[in-house]
């Protein structure tokens, strides 16, 4: 369990806002926090969907400071599903998840944790999300995303409840 935990903190560490590409709104070509709110829950929702089996959410939407391709402040969401006692093979699983990032456009790599009994997965990104991952191990999978980074004060949102 201790590393499935670290295993799922690396990810997330690797994985983390980087300001990423943006997709245009009507208004000024920028994302808005509610899109990319939206967008994030639902390619981590839909991975989850894909796969069998009972997933609870971890953490998140959760918002965080990012910055975006000007260099200024902004506001990206993070959601994290996770999956105990799967079911399926992980290579299986794998493919499934792999086949539907692509449909998104999101691009992927394959992942393999190191040691004896290595954790296997797939990174992503683009599409909705600046980063996304999904991990296979047979104990737990998890599925961990970050939104494109929007317009908006992250520590303010953070301080209203966001």
């Amino acid at each position: 369990m201790i590393a499935v935990v670290t295993a799922v903190t690396a990810i997330v560490v690797i994985t983390g806002c980087s300001g990423g590409s943006r997709v245009d709104s009507e208004s000024n070509g920028a994302v808005s926090t509610a899109e990319a709110r939206q967008s994030v829950q639902d390619i981590v929702d839909r991975t989850a969907s894909s796969l069998e089996g009972d997933w609870e959410v971890y953490s998140g939407p959760s918002v965080e400071q990012c910055s975006k391709s000007d260099g200024s402040d902004g506001a990206a969401y993070r959601y994290i599903t996770a999956l105990a006692k799967p079911t399926g093979e992980p290579e299986t699983d794998i493919a499934v998840v792999e086949k539907l990032w692509e449909e998104t456009g999101i691009t992927t790599q394959p992942y393999e944790s190191g040691g004896d009994d290595p954790i296997l997965g797939l990174r992503g990104a683009g599409g909705p999300t600046t980063s996304i991952s999904f991990l296979a191990d047979t104990r737990r999978y998890t599925v961990s995303a970050t939104s494109e980074c929007a317009d908006g004060d992250a520590v303010e949102m953070q301080r209203n409840g966001e």
